[in-house]
């Protein structure tokens, strides 16, 4: 008994060390990259085009796993982010290199500078969604023409498998009535695609209105036209390790719109507009419910263990600009990596709110968060009229808190904190351990402004107040 037992214990580490991943079978006919090949544990992962943005390559894990990845041309530089991941490159050829990933991540491989990497996707095994009165698989192996704006109706789970691959766009719920949907999942680790999508028609990819109870988890997204993941008015909501991959330029990655009680989680976004944005009462696209009295506020919004990468427009974590909604508070991001905020135009930048209508936002938090490279803002909080304004009075920001943020920036990066007026200030902004390529924030870095008030630094652990008259 004794020697069954240490022979079983033998076989379960040669497994964990050896079989802890599983590649997708995809059709014959799945798109590859011309420029990328990847090895899991020595079987072959499709590497799908994503165009302008990377490649990716999604597969599953659950333990340890060794990669080999092939480029098409001479390696002469090559890098795995997010740098927290401590992912170190231990073989290196004239056009392969190979590293070891100790469990489920999401990684940027750049090879000769930032452009068109490699995202390895390495997710955890996708779980059995609770059962519904309805159920739509998209298998693995197949490919899938899901048409412009599939309907998912209540209690429905939507499963697109690893080795899926799905064209189209999918919507949840009607723009023009108040009844709300309920009990939605979509799930599993395949790709949808809106790379069918006539250009330039747009459409956003992903949408959900007025869901309540909404899970989505572990898909990714490539060649979305327009918003990537849109909500609007939902509640009861968890994203879990949603990944996008555009560079498209309206395809923010995951829109949180009037919504209450949302939590976005390990997720990956790359996006050439926004990453994620928390607005309120935005009605694009036809939408009227909040004409009828739909609740427009925003609140307990949580964004934790995410990767991030805004490219050359957009902001990294926004509120705003819309905001046409009594309240957005109860706002945090927390333990975030940003590879990179490339905006520099306007008000762009890497921790933003642009109160731009009626709104007033509160106790916002940023906490734990690393930017390994930003250009334009590292900090712009407004009041203000823009082009996106609706209501015609504005509102304010208040209880806004950084804590444990280090930003990293080749250039200087601007920081600006305004109100509107009198009764649309922007006050009680406190910034504690917050660093800009390692030299502590001080309150003289924060430009001056007349409705800007009680904005806290703390330098060396001692508080200096930035008096500002709101």
């Amino acid at each position: 008994m004794a020697r069954f037992v240490a022979i079983a214990s033998v076989l379960a580490l040669a497994c964990a060390a050896h079989g802890a991943s599983r590649v997708y079978e995809y059709s014959p006919d799945a798109p590859r990259s011309e420029r990328f090949s990847l090895s899991v544990d020595g079987k072959d992962c499709l590497v799908y085009p994503a165009g302008g943005a990377g490649d990716v390559a999604p597969f599953d894990i659950d333990g340890a796993a060794k990669l080999r990845v092939k480029y098409f041309d001479d390696i002469k530089t090559a890098a795995v982010r997010p740098l927290s991941k401590n992912v170190k490159i231990e073989k290196a050829g004239a056009r392969e290199i190979e590293f070891s990933i100790a469990g489920p991540c999401n990684l940027a491989v750049e090879i000769n500078g930032r452009d068109r990497p490699l995202f390895v996707f390495a997710n955890p095994p996708a779980k059995p969604p609770a059962k519904r009165a309805n159920s739509v698989v998209f298998r693995a192996g197949k490919i899938y023409d899901a048409g412009l704006g599939k309907k998912i109706a209540s209690d429905t789970s939507v499963v697109v498998e690893g080795g899926a691959i799905v064209y189209g766009t999918f919507v949840a719920g009607n723009p023009k009535t108040a009844e709300p949907t309920r009990n939605i999942s979509l799930s599993g680790n395949g790709i949808i695609s809106g790379e069918t999508i006539p250009r330039p028609q747009e459409r956003r990819e992903i949408t959900f209105l007025k869901t309540k109870s909404l899970e989505v988890s572990g898909i990714t997204v490539v060649h979305p036209t327009n918003w990537t993941l849109a909500l609007f008015a939902c509640e009861g909501v968890k994203i879990d390790n949603v990944k996008v991959v555009s560079d498209s330029p309206r395809d923010d990655g995951i829109d949180l719109v009037s919504c209450k009680n949302a939590a976005v989680e390990n997720c990956f976004l790359r996006t050439r507009d926004d990453c994620i944005a928390v607005k309120a009462g935005v009605s694009y696209g036809g939408i009227k419910f909040f004409e009828m009295g739909v609740d427009a506020s925003s609140e307990n919004i949580l964004v934790k263990n995410c990767a991030l990468w805004n490219g050359i427009w957009g902001n990294a974590l926004e509120i705003g600009f819309e905001t046409r909604g009594d309240e957005i508070k109860n706002v945090s991001f927390e333990n975030i990596d940003i590879l990179r905020t490339l905006g520099t135009g306007g008000d762009e930048g890497v921790f933003t709110i642009h109160n731009g209508d009626r709104a007033k936002i509160s106790n916002v938090l940023y906490k734990d968060i690393r930017v390994e490279e930003a250009e334009g803002y590292a900090v712009n909080i407004r009041v203000l009229h823009s082009r996106y304004s609706k209501d015609k009075e504005r509102g304010s920001v208040s209880g806004v808190r950084f804590e444990n943020v280090s930003v990293h920036s080749e250039k200087p990066l601007k920081m600006k904190i305004e109100g509107f007026g009198e009764n649309s200030a922007a006050e009680d902004v406190v910034f504690e351990n917050f660093s800009i390529n390692s030299a502590p924030l001080k309150a003289g870095d924060i430009p001056p402004s007349e409705f800007a008030g009680r904005i806290s630094v703390s330098e060396s652990g001692a508080k200096n107040v930035k008096k500002q008259k709101p």
